[in-house]
């Protein structure tokens, strides 16, 4: 049994409920998210939780948990709206899953949903009686000659940003990621967020420049990636020092996502050391050696 455990994999899945599936559903009507989360009985669960989930808003939810044969089956049913029209893709739940050796955060899949407007197609052509227009009428001319030099303006605004954009991305790639990574550790320093109490949000911006670091360094897609998936790319791509940068990232993950209040020279500790870090994995080439750190 204790073997089963251990080697069983956690699963995580979002789907509309079946009684939605085929409904038309306008703004503002109610539909069901069911959520289903399997893990091993002896790892501890926390409450889903959504990054942003504008244009929809969650209204009411469930939670009920099914034990069988050492294995936990979590299911939500969450009760949600949405308030804009069209293909909308319902954000992936996220759990921070944890036991005595490790944490972890797990994702669930996005959810398609099909949301119409309020309007029928027939009340679409039904519009209020409008006075009578003296001929000629200047209007159109105006509003066409308008609508003309908006176009302009915006196709040359457009085209200047975007030239703009490329300009400054060549000039910032011209700088070495470690450089740029440690530049904007200290520009994150310098926001003070410590002290205004933003402790969340101040490890989650570490992490991401981190992430950022690692996919321009070494060249995988690691700020897609959670922090188990960071560590198995690093662990394949045989990237140094991968357990510290994995001890950075479960450390924040339990700030960001487990309530945990670290510290402040546990924090001043975790700063110097992504900054060492981001130093010992500066190609050794770029410091007038041979070859790359190890």
């Amino acid at each position: 049994m204790m073997w089963l455990i251990l080697f069983f994999q956690i699963e995580a899945k979002a789907e509309l409920a079946k009684d939605y599936l085929n409904k038309k559903l306008a703004i503002g009507d109610p539909f069901e998210i069911i959520v289903e989360l399997t893990v091993p009985i002896n790892k501890n669960v926390s409450e889903p939780f959504i990054d942003s989930i504008e244009p929809f808003a969650i209204t009411n939810h469930t939670h009920k948990i099914i034990q069988e044969k050492g294995i936990a089956k979590h299911r939500f049913h969450f009760q949600a709206v949405a308030f804009n029209t069209g293909e909308l893709k319902f954000p992936p739940f996220k759990f921070v899953v944890k036991d005595e050796n490790k944490i972890d955060t797990v994702l669930t899949n996005q959810v398609d949903i099909k949301v119409h407007s309020v309007l029928t197609g027939e009340m679409k052509d039904i519009n209020d009686i409008k006075g009578m227009i003296d001929f000629p009428n200047p209007l159109p001319v105006v509003i066409s000659l308008i609508i003309i030099g908006a176009g302009i303006i915006s196709f040359f605004g457009i085209r200047f940003y975007k030239r703009l954009k490329q300009k400054r991305f060549i000039e910032e790639k011209k700088i070495p990621c470690w450089d740029r990574a440690i530049n904007a550790i200290e520009a994150l320093l310098k926001e003070d967020y410590l002290s205004k109490g933003l402790v969340k949000k101040f490890y989650y911006t570490l992490t991401e420049i981190l992430k950022r670091y690692l996919e321009e360094r070494f060249q995988f897609p690691a700020v897609e990636q959670t922090t188990t998936e960071i560590f198995h790319s690093m662990k394949s791509l045989k990237i140094p020092l991968r357990e510290d940068f994995q001890h950075i990232f479960s450390y924040a993950d339990m700030v960001k996502y487990a309530k945990f209040i670290p510290p402040f020279e546990e924090t001043q500790s975790i700063i110097q050391k992504s900054k060492e870090l981001i130093i010992k994995t500066i190609p050794q080439e770029t410091q007038g050696g041979e070859g790359e750190v190890r």
